[in-house]
């Protein structure tokens, strides 16, 4: 089989503009691509590697790239327990990638919600369930509810 890139990038484009228009700024696909990163990195910074494997296994490949782009192994996963810490997390990384002045009028957890319902899509009950068994209930509930609207 051979690789055939251009249509990764035609996916990849389409999957950022659609998440753009979800969050409200068709325009901003450079800022989209921060917060999809933003997002990404700190759920992959949760799990542990196995599961993150296996998250990895059901991605596009151009959801595969942003997932694992500086990615370090740690032997523990971070531990944010609540739907605060996780914010905290999303705006840290959105920090380092250089996006602290936008104005996304939405509160984070509605970002990452979006941000997940988008990633849902291509990610199995399953494989959520396993998602699930590793997070504290407040992030649970959340999770679950935001990859399988």
């Amino acid at each position: 089989m051979a690789l055939n890139f251009d249509k990764y990038a035609q996916e990849g484009n389409e999957f950022i503009n659609n998440l753009a228009t979800k969050l409200g700024h068709p325009q901003e696909i450079a800022r989209t691509g921060i917060i999809l990163r933003a997002v990404m990195h700190t759920l992959r910074d949760r799990l542990t590697i196995s599961e993150s494997l296996h998250l990895l296994a059901q991605l596009p490949m151009f959801l595969k790239a942003v997932y694992v782009e500086n990615w370090k192994y740690i032997e523990k996963p971070v531990r944010f327990t609540t739907l605060d810490d996780l914010t905290d997390e999303v705006k840290k990384y959105q920090d380092n990638y250089g996006e602290s002045e936008f104005n996304w009028e939405m509160h984070t957890k509605d970002i990452v919600r979006t941000v997940l319902e988008e990633l849902g899509k291509f990610i199995s009950k399953g494989e959520s369930e396993h998602i699930k068994a590793q997070l504290p209930q407040e992030l649970e509930d959340f999770f679950m509810h935001s990859l399988h609207k």
